[in-house]
C-alpha cells in the first residue's frame, strides 16, 4: 500500500507545473512602448503617479519622433535618447531590481516584451544581418596587403585569398560561439561572396536586433596598455572643448572614460595611453561578469599559464603606474598598479549594463576578430518553412496527438485517461521549461519532443502492461499498481537515462542545431519521468482514495506471445547484412551528392517582386525544374525593400535547365512564367558557403561519437559489456539502414535530417533497453535454463510495450507525414523509417545479438549477467 502523503505530493505538482506554466507567459511578443507604461512604478501618491505617467507618454512622444527623423533607430534606441537628452533617470520610474542607469531599464523592457518561447528561424523567421569582412591592420599583414609581388611570389594573390577564406572561417564559429552565449544555438553563419558572411537568428523580440547588432560588431580585441607616468600633469587642462587640439607624446594617444550621472553632464575622465598594448587577451580562458558588494559591476578574466606569466611579469615592472584596460578601442578603466598580480587574473571595471557585461564577458571567452565588421544590411526573414507549412503543421500535430490520446483512452480505458492527463502535462512542462531556460524552438527541436512524448508514452505502456501481469497473477489491483510502478521503473529509468546521457553529450560537445535538439530533449525527458512515475501514480492515488477503484480493465493485442525469433536470427541478419552492404555501396556512389544545400553552399540569387507567392509553391517548381532549392522572403523595415531570396544547388540540375546560362537568369525567367503575378526583377546573384562549416562538423562528429560511447559505457555498468556492444551495433545498424532507404529515394542529407537520424538512435537505443531490463530480471529469477530461451521470453514478454510504443509514435508521424507539407517532409520520412528500423532491430538483432554472444559459453554468460545486475540493483 502506498503511503506516501497525497497532500505534499499534490502540493509539488502543483508548484511544479504552476512554475512552468507562469514561465509561458507573454506567448507572443508585446509593443516596446507598451510595455514601458506597463512597468511603470505605482505610487500611493496620486499626484506622484500621475506625474511619472505624463513624463512616460512624452518620452514616448519624444522617441516616435526620433524614430520618424531616423527610420535606422528601433524602439528600445529612441527611448533611450529621449530619455538621456532629457535627463530623465528611468531607474526611478519602473520597476526592476539592481538597475543603474538608463541601459539597464531598456534591458528590463527588452525582456518583458519579448516572447516567452523564441521560435527558431524555420518556425517564426528572425534577421539576417549582412557582414563585411574588412581586415584590421594585423591581419593584412598577415595576409600581405600592400606587398609588391614579385615574380617568385606569383601565386601569394592565391595564397592571400586562401588565408583570408581561413580567417573568415576562424570568424564564423567565433560569431557562433558568441551567440551560443547569448543561449542562441540556432543561428545561420555561411560565407557570402568574396568578404561577407549572412548571418540569420531567431529573435523573441524586434528591439533583439540592437542587442544583436552590438554583438556583432564587437572585435572584442583586449589590450592592457600604460598610462603615462605624468598622466595628471598632461590631463590637468583638458577639457571636452579642447580635447581635440591636444597633441599627445610620441607613442602615446588620449583617451577618455565617461561615467554617467542622471540629470547632470556625464563626468569625463582623460588618460594619456601608450599605443603599443603591453599584452593583449588572447590567453584569456575565462570571463564572467560580476558585481561587488556596492553593486559596482565588473568582468573578472582568468589567463592560461601563458598569459598569467606575461600579466605578472607586467605588473611586476610596472608597479606604480596605471594600466589601461582598453576593449575595442574604448578605455573602460585604468587602475593603479600596486604590487605584481601573480594569480593570473584581471579586472575590467566601467560603465556596463548588465547585458553589456555579460555581452562582452561571452565576447572575450569566445575570441576576438582579425576583422573589422561591418553591417552592410539588415533584414527581416519570413520562417523557412513558409508561413502555410507552419500552420499547417501545428494543426496536423494537434490532430496526431489527439489520435494518440484517444487510441491510449480506448486501449487502456481509465489508465489511458490517467497517461493523457500526463501527457497534457508533460507539454505545458516542456514548454514552460524552453520559456524558462531561453531555449529556441526549432523543426529539430519539435523532434526532441516527439521522442520525449513517445518515451512518456512508452513509461505509461511499461507501467500498465506490468500492472496487467501483476493482475493476472490474482493480486488485487492496488497491490498490483505498487508492484507494476517499482518493477517497470528501472526499465523506464535506464532507458531514459541512456537517451538522457545522448542529450547531455550532445548539448555540451556538438554546435547549432545538434545542441538545439539537445537542450529539447533533455528538458523531454526530466518532465517525462515526472509526469509518467510521478504525477500518474498521484491520480491513481487519488483514485484508490475517492473513487474508491478496484477494477482495471485493458485491451490486448497479444495474448501469451510465444514467437520463436531465435530460429528467424540467420535470416534477419542476412537481410539486415544485405541491407546495409547496400546502403554503404549507395553512399559511395552518391558521394557529395547526398549532402544537401547546408554542406556544400550553393548560388544565391534575390529578386524583388510585386505579389509575394507562397514558399512551398516555389519550391515545388524549383524541384520539378530539377533544383534543389531553399526560398526565403526578406524585408528591410528602413527603406521598405522586399526580396525573394532563393539558394540553389546547381549541381543537381537536370536536363530541362539551360546550364549555360547564369542561375539568375534562368531562375527569374522560371519563375516570371510560372508566377506571372509576382512580377520578379532585377537580380542579385552570389556564391554561398555551406552553413556547415570544418568545425561545426568535426564538433558534430565528435558529439555524436562520444553520445554512442557514453551510452556503451552506461549499459556495461548496468548490464555487461556485451550488452553495450550489442546495442551499439544495433544503433550503427538503423542509422546506416535508414540513412540509405532516405538516399535511395533521391534525398540529400540536411541539418534537420541530421536532427531526425539522432532522434532515431534515441528511440532506438530506449526500445532496446527495456527488452534487455527483462532478459536481465528473468535472468536473476532463473526463470529459463539456457540464455537463448531467456532472451526470447524476454522479447515475448515485452512485444505488447514495444508494438505499442512504436504504434503511438508511428501515428504522430505518419500524420505529419500526409498533412504537414513539403517543407518537413524529409524529416517526417526519417522519423517514419527510423521507428520502423528501430523496432525492428530492437525486435530482431539487438537481443539476438547479445544470445549469440552468450550461447558460446552459457553458464559463464549467466553468471556474468546475474552478477552484474544484482551489483547494480544494489
Amino acid at each position: 500500500m502506498n503511503k506516501r502523503p497525497l497532500i505534499l505530493r499534490t502540493l509539488i505538482v502543483l508548484v511544479v507545473v504552476g512554475v512552468f506554466a507562469s514561465a509561458i507567459h507573454p506567448l507572443f511578443e508585446r509593443d516596446y512602448y507598451e510595455t514601458f507604461k506597463g512597468l511603470l512604478v505605482k505610487p500611493s501618491n496620486q499626484d506622484e503617479a500621475k506625474k511619472i505617467q505624463d513624463q512616460a507618454d512624452k518620452l514616448v512622444k519624444d522617441a516616435e519622433k526620433l524614430q520618424a527623423q531616423d527610420p535606422n533607430l528601433y524602439q528600445s534606441q529612441a527611448l533611450l535618447k529621449a530619455a538621456d537628452d532629457s535627463g530623465v533617470d528611468l531607474t526611478k520610474m519602473v520597476k526592476g531590481n539592481d538597475l543603474q542607469d538608463n541601459r539597464d531599464v531598456m534591458g528590463v523592457i527588452r525582456k518583458h516584451a519579448s516572447s516567452a518561447i523564441r521560435l527558431g528561424l524555420d518556425l517564426n523567421g528572425g534577421v539576417e544581418f549582412i557582414l563585411q569582412l574588412v581586415p584590421d591592420e594585423e591581419l593584412n599583414r598577415k595576409l600581405g596587403e600592400g606587398v609588391e609581388e614579385t615574380e617568385a611570389e606569383k601565386q601569394s594573390r592565391v595564397e592571400r585569398q586562401s588565408n583570408f577564406d581561413r580567417y573568415r572561417d576562424i570568424a564564423i564559429e567565433t560569431l557562433r560561439k558568441r551567440l551560443e552565449g547569448q543561449k542562441i544555438f540556432e543561428a545561420e553563419i555561411a560565407p557570402t561572396g568574396e568578404s561577407h558572411v549572412a548571418l540569420r537568428a531567431p529573435v523573441v523580440a524586434k528591439d533583439e536586433k540592437v542587442k544583436l547588432m552590438n554583438l556583432i560588431k564587437m572585435s572584442a580585441k583586449l589590450n592592457f596598455r600604460l598610462v603615462h607616468e605624468n598622466n595628471a600633469a598632461l590631463v590637468a587642462n583638458i577639457t571636452p572643448e579642447n580635447e581635440k587640439s591636444f597633441i599627445p607624446p610620441f607613442g602615446y594617444e588620449l583617451m577618455k572614460t565617461s561615467e554617467f550621472r542622471p540629470g547632470q553632464a556625464p563626468l569625463v575622465s582623460y588618460f594619456v595611453v601608450e599605443k603599443m598594448p603591453q599584452m593583449t587577451g588572447k590567453d584569456i580562458v575565462s570571463a564572467y561578469a560580476n558585481k561587488d558588494q556596492f553593486g559596482q559591476r565588473s568582468i573578472n578574466l582568468a589567463f592560461n599559464s601563458r598569459g598569467a606569466a606575461r600579466f605578472a611579469e607586467v605588473t611586476r615592472a610596472n608597479v606604480g603606474r596605471s594600466m589601461a584596460i582598453v576593449l575595442d578601442d574604448q578605455l573602460y578603466c585604468a587602475p593603479r598598479i600596486n604590487d605584481a598580480i601573480t594569480g593570473g587574473s584581471a579586472q575590467i571595471t566601467g560603465r556596463f549594463s548588465d547585458e553589456e557585461a555579460k555581452s562582452i564577458a561571452d565576447a572575450l571567452v569566445s575570441g576576438s576578430f582579425p576583422f573589422q565588421i561591418k553591417i552592410d544590411a539588415v533584414f527581416d526573414t519570413d520562417p523557412k518553412l513558409g508561413a502555410a507549412n507552419v500552420s499547417n503543421g501545428i494543426w496536423v500535430g494537434a490532430i496526431s496527438l489527439l489520435f494518440v490520446a484517444a487510441f491510449m483512452c480506448i486501449y487502456y480505458r481509465l489508465a489511458g485517461v490517467v497517461a493523457v492527463c500526463a501527457l497534457t502535462l508533460n507539454i505545458i512542462l516542456v514548454l514552460g521549461a524552453l520559456a524558462a531556460f531561453n531555449a529556441t524552438l526549432t523543426l529539430p527541436g519539435i523532434a526532441g519532443i516527439v521522442l520525449t512524448i513517445g518515451m512518456a508514452v512508452d513509461a505509461n505502456v511499461l507501467v500498465f502492461e506490468r500492472i496487467r501481469e501483476e493482475m493476472l497473477t490474482g493480486k488485487n489491483l492496488r497491490t498490483a499498481v505498487d508492484l507494476g510502478y517499482s518493477r517497470a521503473f528501472s526499465a523506464v529509468f535506464d532507458a531514459n537515462i541512456t537517451t538522457l546521457i545522448t542529450a547531455i553529450i550532445l548539448m555540451y560537445v556538438g554546435t547549432g542545431a545538434i545542441t538545439g535538439f539537445a537542450v529539447t530533449l533533455s528538458i523531454g525527458i526530466l518532465s517525462s519521468l515526472f509526469t509518467a512515475l510521478f504525477v500518474t501514480r498521484l491520480i491513481f492515488d487519488y483514485c484508490f482514495e475517492y473513487a474508491k477503484l478496484h477494477k482495471l480493465s485493458m485491451l490486448q493485442f497479444f495474448k501469451n506471445a510465444k514467437y520463436n525469433f531465435r530460429a528467424m536470427r540467420s535470416k534477419v541478419f542476412a537481410i539486415s547484412g544485405v541491407l546495409i552492404v547496400a546502403a554503404l555501396v549507395l553512399f559511395a556512389v552518391r558521394g557529395s551528392k547526398m549532402l544537401g544545400i547546408d554542406f556544400t553552399g550553393g548560388t544565391q540569387v534575390s529578386f524583388n517582386y510585386a505579389e509575394q507567392i507562397p514558399q512551398e509553391q516555389i519550391e515545388k517548381a524549383l524541384v520539378d525544374a530539377g533544383y534543389e532549392a531553399t526560398v526565403t522572403y526578406k524585408y528591410n523595415s528602413i527603406d521598405s525593400a522586399r526580396e525573394l531570396e532563393i539558394l540553389v544547388r546547381g549541381d543537381q540540375t537536370k536536363g530541362t535547365i539551360d546550364t549555360s546560362a547564369s542561375p539568375k537568369d534562368v531562375l527569374l525567367k522560371l519563375l516570371n512564367d510560372k508566377f506571372p503575378a509576382a512580377k520578379l526583377t532585377g537580380g542579385l546573384e552570389s556564391s554561398v558557403g555551406g552553413l556547415i562549416g570544418e568545425a561545426f562538423t568535426k564538433a558534430a562528429l565528435l558529439a555524436i561519437g562520444l553520445s554512442i560511447i557514453g551510452i556503451g559505457v552506461y549499459i556495461s555498468l548496468r548490464y555487461e559489456f556485451t550488452f553495450a556492444l550489442s546495442s551499439v551495433l544495433a544503433l550503427a545498424h538503423d542509422v546506416i539502414i535508414t540513412l540509405g532507404i532516405f538516399i535511395a529515394t533521391g534525398r540529400t542529407v540536411s541539418l534537420t535530417v541530421v536532427a531526425a537520424l539522432l532522434t532515431v538512435i534515441g528511440y532506438s537505443i530506449n526500445d532496446t533497453v527495456v527488452i534487455f531490463d527483462r532478459i536481465r530480471e528473468n535472468n536473476n529469477l532463473g526463470t529459463c535454463k539456457a540464455f537463448d530461451d531467456n532472451v526470447n521470453l524476454s522479447v515475448n514478454q515485452t512485444l505488447s510495450r514495444t508494438m505499442l510504443t512504436s504504434l503511438t509514435t508511428f501515428i504522430v508521424v505518419f500524420v505529419l507525414f500526409l498533412g504537414a507539407g513539403a517543407a518537413i517532409n524529409d524529416f517526417v520520412l526519417i522519423m517514419m523509417l527510423g521507428i520502423i528500423v528501430g523496432t525492428y532491430s530492437s525486435i530482431y538483432i539487438s537481443p539476438q545479438l547479445v544470445s549469440l554472444w552468450h550461447a558460446k559459453s552459457p553458464t559463464v554468460a549467466n553468471n556474468n549477467v546475474k552478477t552484474v545486475a544484482s551489483g547494480a540493483k544494489k
